[in-house]
């Protein structure tokens, strides 16, 4: 009997050992599934986000993750309102008050004050590069402050009161609000610890819709953070991939769940699986044909130009995922204008004589966009015309003026945003003839300089300066994502994941 009840105990001890582990297991499944992790590889983690001028719009994601403006842009280049819940201006356009909401938190919890706010723009005149910030230094006592003539709290016109935070300028700036936007001017508290965020990470305190879990030259892990971010992906993985071939590869064995802009030969199988997400992006490529040596005449530039178009159409018809076809438009959103559009078809079909030469040489910086379009105009001048191509792609020896003049054609690529023209302008400069320098020159120092159709339509008849293509930004996804949106800067908005 004894025996029997030994047996029975030991029976008993080792059914409930047993149920531990499928307990255990079970709970370990349950926490698994309840936490969505996403994630994506750029090529390089960078350790230093204290400032943005080495960082690409990768690096810059893992900023706009973390934390947020007074304002931000939409997936439609819209202005809204982030820690801000709604904007005044005057009516002279120098004054601006935001009004703080009253729901939104740092990640440990403490509420995001418009003095946080205030302070942090301190610590962005002083930490920042001058090129990043020309929008913060057109603020009263901005530059003063900077230069060390007066003190932040009594000489610069940035106010933090119970509910606001009010900013005046020094003159009118209709692109302030814009420049806002930006991921620099996004909320971030111990500015300075922010260069090493390898060794600061866990001590620092976020104010966007995730923290930072983990850093390393690995990876970066971003949780979800539940005091601003109720019902997003719960973790983040941003990995470091060599190349967007690697990633894609991760992807194909279902270890990333994010690429972006994968090889062109990828983008109409994930558009078929309806595995790819496409979005216009602001960047356009120009053609400069070089006409100062006067040794391509007016009517040969019409025509090389209306070739290099029917070259880029060519290929656009089997890969339209790429970019968009510019049509004459010098930026995406003037493509909706048909009346001008239709003159300038108009000017481009005159017809006339002129010597052309067996051989025409191209100029661009080596990207991957550009080897596209240099491929495809090589391969359609060889196949439709007497005209060979001859082109070269450069890296830093782009820069050299004197190199440039000794090509036809030069391949350049602008940041097409219509919402400011003064910088896509003024990044032409180098290539405008004298009197379109002294054009641009009248047009910025007027108050009128927000109209450049002048100047643009003298680019357009003389054949200088011409629009190519706009650039979509093509993004794989996974099964787990059924929607994902880039804001109107770029970035990828980690909260819009479904």
């Amino acid at each position: 009997m004894k025996r029997i009840f030994f047996y029975a105990i030991m029976l008993s001890f080792i059914i409930l050992f047993c149920l531990g582990f499928v307990n255990k297991e079970s709970n370990n499944l349950s926490t698994d599934d309840s936490q969505e992790t996403i994630s994506y590889g750029i090529n390089e983690i960078p350790e230093d986000l204290e400032k943005v001028t080495n960082l690409s719009k990768r690096h810059e994601d893992i900023i706009c993750a973390v934390s947020k403006g007074l304002v931000s842009k939409d997936v439609d280049n819209k202005i809204v309102p982030s820690l801000a819940s709604e904007i005044t201006k005057s009516k002279d356009g120098i004054q601006y008050e935001f009004k703080i909401r009253d729901d939104i938190f740092w990640s440990d919890g403490s509420k995001i004050t418009p003095n946080d706010i205030a302070t942090f723009f301190k610590e962005l005149l002083k930490e920042e590069d001058e090129e990043n910030i020309q929008a913060l230094l057109n603020v009263y006592g901005a530059k003063e402050f900077r230069d060390g003539k007066v003190v932040y709290e009594t000489g610069v016109a940035i106010k933090g009161n119970e509910n606001s935070v009010i900013i005046r300028l020094n003159k009118a700036d209709d692109n302030f609000l814009s420049e806002l936007t930006k991921p620099q001017y996004t909320l971030r508290k111990y500015l300075i610890m922010w260069r090493n965020m390898k060794n600061s990470y866990s001590t620092l305190i976020y104010s966007g819709d995730y923290k930072i879990d983990s850093f390393n030259k690995d990876q970066v892990v971003l949780k979800r953070n539940e005091n601003n971010n109720k019902s997003g992906i719960d973790t983040i993985k941003i990995l470091n991939d060599d190349s967007v071939e690697t990633s894609m590869a991760s992807y194909e064995v279902k270890e990333r769940d994010i690429v972006i802009n994968p090889p062109e030969s990828e983008l109409n199988k994930l558009s078929e699986q309806k595995k790819l997400i496409t979005l216009p992006e602001t960047k356009g490529t120009y053609l400069v044909i070089n006409s100062k040596s006067n040794s391509i005449p007016l009517q040969g530039r019409r025509d090389i130009y209306n070739d290099v178009c029917k070259a880029t159409e060519s290929y656009q018809n089997s890969n339209n995922k790429e970019f968009e076809l510019a049509e004459g438009s010098f930026f995406r959103e003037d493509k909706q204008d048909l009346t001008k559009l239709q003159a300038r078809k108009v000017i481009s079909n005159k017809e006339g004589e002129w010597n052309k030469p067996k051989i025409l040489t191209l100029l661009c910086e080596d990207t991957d966009e550009n080897r596209i379009l240099c491929r495809t105009i090589e391969d359609w001048f060889k196949n439709n015309t007497n005209i060979t191509i001859k082109y070269s792609l450069v890296k830093e020896e782009f820069e050299d003026e004197e190199l440039k003049k000794r090509y036809d054609m030069i391949l350049v690529n602008n940041n097409a945003n219509s919402s400011d023209k003064t910088d896509f302008y003024n990044n032409f400069k180098k290539y405008l003839t004298e009197d379109q320098n002294k054009l641009l020159e009248k047009l910025l120092s007027t108050k009128n300089s927000g109209d450049y159709s002048n100047l643009e339509e003298n680019l357009f008849d003389n054949y200088d300066i011409l629009p190519l293509v706009f650039y979509n930004e093509n993004i794989a996804i996974s099964d787990k994502i059924s929607d994902l949106k880039l804001d109107g800067n770029g970035n990828i908005n980690f909260a819009t994941i479904q």
